[in-house]
C-alpha cells in the first residue's frame, strides 16, 4: 500500500504534543489491549520497497573521533570488546539517558545526527525527547557496526497525539532483534531473560501477557523502576504498539537534510483506516518485510 499525504509533519507533531496524562492511558489499558487482539492479522503481501543498509564507514570513524574527544566515550575500545552486541548496546543506551534527561527540545536543529544532537545537549541541559535520543543513540551503535534502526510507534487512535520512539537493535548472537530505549530507561524481557523486539512485545500483549519491563543499570531509583512506573509502562506499551514506522535506510544524518536515498516504511494491520503520510512513504501489512 502506498500512502498520500503528509506522514513526516505528522508524526513529528505528534513528538511535540504534550504526553498524554497518566489516568488517561492507564484508565484505557484494557482497551488498548483489546484493539491490538480484535485488528486483523499482518499477512505476506508482495511489497515494492527494501531495506536498504547504506552506512558510511568515513561518516563512522568521525563519529567515534568526535565522541572520544569531547565526550570521553571510546566507541573503538567498546567495539573491540568482548562484550556481547546487547551488553555494548545497553553500555552505549546507559551513557545517552546518564548525559541526556528526557525532555521537549527548546530548539529546533534543522541538522540531527548525533554530533549536533550531542552539542545541543551540552547547550541545552534539560535534554530532548524520544526521538532525538532514538536518533543519536542509533549513531552510537551505527558507528561501531551495530545494526539497528529507530522504530516510531503508534497508537490507533487518531486523536491521541502521543507515541514513542525507541531503538530496535540486531543481536546477531541470538539471530533476534531486541527493543532498547534510552528516553524512558527500560528494555522488555521474555520469560528466559532474552530482550525481547517490538515485534515480540506486540504478540505479547496480543495474548493478553503483562510484559516484564527492566531499567537501564544504574537507574534503579528512576520512576520506571518503581511498581507505579511499571505499571504504567504497561498500558503505555499497549497504547502505542498499534503501528509502525520507520526509516527504510540503515544510516547516519537520516534527520533534517537528508543525502541519503530514504523513505518511511510503515507497518499497519490490514484493516487499518487511516491517511497519514507523504507521497514516498510506503505502508504494508507484510510485517516480515518491515522488520527486515
Amino acid at each position: 500500500m502506498k500512502l498520500f499525504s503528509n506522514f513526516f509533519l505528522f508524526s513529528m507533531l505528534m513528538l511535540l504534543i504534550s504526553c498524554s496524562s497518566l489516568n488517561y492511558i492507564e484508565k484505557n489499558h484494557e482497551k488498548n489491549i483489546e484493539k491490538i487482539k480484535n485488528c486483523a492479522p499482518y499477512n505476506s503481501e508482495p511489497v515494492n520497497f527494501e531495506i536498504k543498509n547504506l552506512v558510511d564507514s568515513e561518516r563512522a570513524a568521525e563519529i567515534r573521533a568526535y565522541f572520544r574527544k569531547n565526550a570521553g566515550l571510546d566507541l573503538d575500545a567498546l567495539a573491540a570488546s568482548e562484550k556481547t552486541t546487547w551488553e555494548k548496546s545497553v553500555e552505549l543506551a546507559v551513557f545517552v539517558a546518564k548525559n541526556i534527561p528526557h525532555d521537549n527540545q527548546k530548539e529546533f536543529l534543522q541538522e540531527r545526527n548525533a554530533i549536533t544532537l550531542w552539542e545541543y545537549s551540552r547547550r541545552v541541559s534539560s535534554g530532548f525527547n524520544c526521538r532525538w535520543h532514538a536518533t543519536i543513540l542509533s549513531e552510537l551503535l551505527l558507528s561501531i557496526g551495530i545494526k539497528n534502526r529507530f522504530i516510531t510507534c503508534l497508537p490507533e487512535d487518531k486523536n491521541d497525539g502521543d507515541c514513542h520512539v525507541v531503538n530496535n537493535i540486531w543481536l546477531p548472537e541470538l539471530g533476534k532483534w531486541a527493543m532498547l530505549d534510552s528516553d524512558m530507561l527500560e528494555f522488555v524481557i521474555d520469560d528466559n531473560n532474552i530482550p525481547m523486539s517490538l515485534a515480540q512485545m506486540r504478540e505479547a500483549v496480543r495474548q493478553g501477557k503483562a510484559l516484564n519491563v527492566n531499567v537501564l543499570p544504574g537507574f534503579e531509583n528512576s520512576w520506571v523502576a518503581k511498581e507505579s512506573g511499571k505499571k504504567y509502562m504497561q498500558a503505555y506499551w499497549a497504547k502505542n504498539l498499534y503501528w509502525f514506522s520507520a526509516h527504510a535506510t540503515y544510516g547516519f544524518d537520516l534527520e533534517g537534510k537528508r543525502n541519503l536515498p530514504d523513505f518511511y516504511t510503515c507497518l499497519v494491520p490490514s484493516d487499518f483506516d487511516y491517511s497519514s503520510a507523504y507521497s514516498d512513504n510506503y505502508a504494508t501489512s507484510n510485517s516480515a518485510a518491515f522488520w527486515d
